[in-house]
């Protein structure tokens, strides 16, 4: 079938309409011949020495109706986990002996000092100047491989120390009397003496002391 130029808009939308309901798929092929003369044809190329275009027909698949986002729950307005937590008791510890010094001549606890690791862990000390630390090193072998190294090596880390004052003095001294207390409580029997000496000192250093 032949047509001019102006048909071919409308002969396409024909031909759409014609195979946009198949289930395959079909090829339109858009002929111009040498004189301008439009030609289109249903799955047959273009004889030789005409303009070819192709077009693919086929079933339109319909897309489904948008469904609407369900609408975000409303967010409760509760209190954050442990807001309600309320403390009621403070730690319980074990009642200290009755002081045999009369307040006026009582005496500041001894020092203590709170201490800091390489590592950043903290801990208490009766001295500023704690051993130091030797800190396991890894070895090598002469070529640079881990798997070579021979012998043993450490660094020598040396932790850091601050004097504690005033009240938070007398709170720590009494946590370290409880901790020496558990300690001595819980201590394998070949230790038991050693523990209850520990406890015994501290507690002597703390009773009489203006902490009370």
């Amino acid at each position: 079938m032949h047509r001019s130029p102006t048909a071919p808009a409308c002969l396409l939308l024909a031909l759409l309409a014609l195979f946009a309901g198949t289930a395959h798929a079909t090829t339109i092929y858009r002929c111009t011949d040498a004189k301008g003369n439009v030609t289109m044809q249903n799955d047959t190329p273009c004889p030789g020495g005409s303009k070819q275009e192709v077009r693919q027909i086929g079933e339109l698949p319909t897309a489904p109706a948008p469904v609407g986002k369900p609408a975000a729950a409303p967010v409760a307005n509760v209190p954050p986990p442990g807001s309600s937590f309320e403390l009621v008791r403070g730690p319980v510890t074990d009642p200290l002996p009755d002081a045999k010094v009369a307040a006026a001549d009582r005496k500041p606890p001894p020092p203590l000092f709170e201490c800091k690791t390489w590592e950043a862990l903290t801990y208490l000390s009766e001295t500023d100047t704690p051993e130091p630390r030797c800190v396991s090193m890894n070895t090598v072998g002469l070529n640079g491989d881990p798997n070579l190294g021979a012998g043993e090596a450490c660094e020598v880390k040396q932790d850091t120390c601050t004097p504690l004052t005033d009240a938070a003095l007398c709170s720590a001294w009494r946590r370290r009397i409880d901790e020496a207390k558990f300690r001595m409580t819980f201590a394998a029997d070949a230790d038991k003496a050693t523990r209850k000496a520990e406890y015994e000192r501290q507690l002597a250093s703390f009773v009489d002391s203006t902490c009370r």
